[in-house]
């Protein structure tokens, strides 16, 4: 095995319609550290619902990020808002022909004709009968467009993979094989994703976010958006007397939340094939952080709610702690995620 001072470098990079966030984890004796991390703002109308829409603008903005931090190889994740995500069983082949009988079989699972899209998947159980398999599809167009940029700028691009793929892999932990939901809030979506046995089985993206928030509680407590967002970040979900206002100007958008949670938890246990439903619920991203949303949403849906630890996967060496807060942790899930793939990549490039 290469020693990992050798290793060439792989930065984990999430890129949002309103922002940018890069990680990169390093072995050292004893553990995982955290190596490098940072995360900056895209201006608005560069990237539109996951398409990148001003393409100079953003090569000028990670070209000089990357040559400030040094950056030559990075991965990258893809927004899950743009993929496809298709649950599929095949009978009578074996698991070495899985790919070939997927593009075959690409048109009866994704709406564009199989020149255009690019897919990988994942075997998320093998049955006497039959092979179950999770299949993750994005337009060629996108892929194209993110591979196009990032060379651009000055990296070799070493892998891709959805978003939720990646987050997956840091929140759900290793030892949970049970049916869970995630909540992954963010400025301007909520993805709910549901993983079982750690696999990515089920996503929906719905452009609830957190910006929603901060405009209901200008509007009906009639103060500014800045100090909108800072009663929402003290007050947030709490429903005691001094809170209570707040919690009255957001219930339009709390209660869509609940019932898109309702609706996809219902989903997943009429129509998955063990007829389970999620076990529990993992708060993800940066507006996940609000005080009082797990108890809101374990009382309204009746199952564990906790906040994700994007760590839990991560083993540190004994008595480290990172230059990166819990709350702000749990904001780079994707990066964090995608960073312990990147580990195991850097061992043979």
């Amino acid at each position: 095995m290469m020693p990992s001072f050798l290793r060439l470098p792989i930065y984990a990079f999430e890129l949002s319609d309103k922002s940018y966030k890069y990680l990169r984890l390093k072995e050292e004796r004893g553990g995982i550290v955290l190596d490098d991390f940072g995360e900056g703002e895209i201006a608005a109308g560069v990237i539109e619902h996951g398409e990148i829409k001003k393409k100079d603008i953003l090569k000028a903005l990670l070209k000089e990020l990357f040559s400030k931090k040094n950056i030559h190889f990075t991965a990258i994740s893809l927004p899950e808002e743009k993929g496809f995500l298709e649950n599929i069983q095949l009978t009578g082949i074996k698991e070495s022909e899985l790919r070939q009988a997927l593009e075959l079989q690409l048109e009866e699972h994704v709406p564009l004709p199989p020149s255009e899209v690019i897919f990988d998947y994942i075997l998320a159980r093998n049955e006497k009968n039959h092979l179950d398999v999770a299949l993750n599809a994005f337009p060629r167009a996108l892929v194209e467009d993110y591979l196009e940029v990032f060379s651009s700028a000055g990296v070799s691009p070493t892998f891709m993979e959805s978003e939720l793929t990646a987050a997956t892999r840091s929140i759900v932990p290793q030892d949970f094989a049970s049916p869970a939901m995630v909540l992954d809030w963010g400025k301007t979506r909520i993805s709910f994703f549901i993983v079982e046995n750690r696999v990515l089985r089920f996503a929906s993206t719905v452009p609830i976010g957190g910006e929603m928030l901060d405009q209901a509680i200008a509007k009906n407590l009639n103060v500014s958006l800045e100090e909108a967002q800072k009663l929402k970040a003290k007050k947030g979900f709490l429903q005691d007397k001094d809170s209570l206002p707040v919690f009255q100007a957001i219930v339009p958008v709390v209660t869509a939340i609940r019932e898109e949670a309702e609706k996809y938890i219902n989903f997943w246990q009429t129509h998955s094939e063990n007829k389970e439903a999620p076990k529990k619920l993992f708060l993800s991203g940066g507006d996940a952080n609000l005080p009082g949303l797990p108890q809101y949403l374990e009382q309204e849906l009746g199952l564990p709610v906790v906040m994700a630890n994007p760590w839990v996967n991560v083993k540190f060496p004994k008595y480290y702690l990172p230059n990166l807060e819990f709350k702000d942790a749990v904001r780079f899930s994707i990066s964090i995620g995608m960073a312990l793939a990147a580990m195991d990549k850097e061992k043979t490039i």
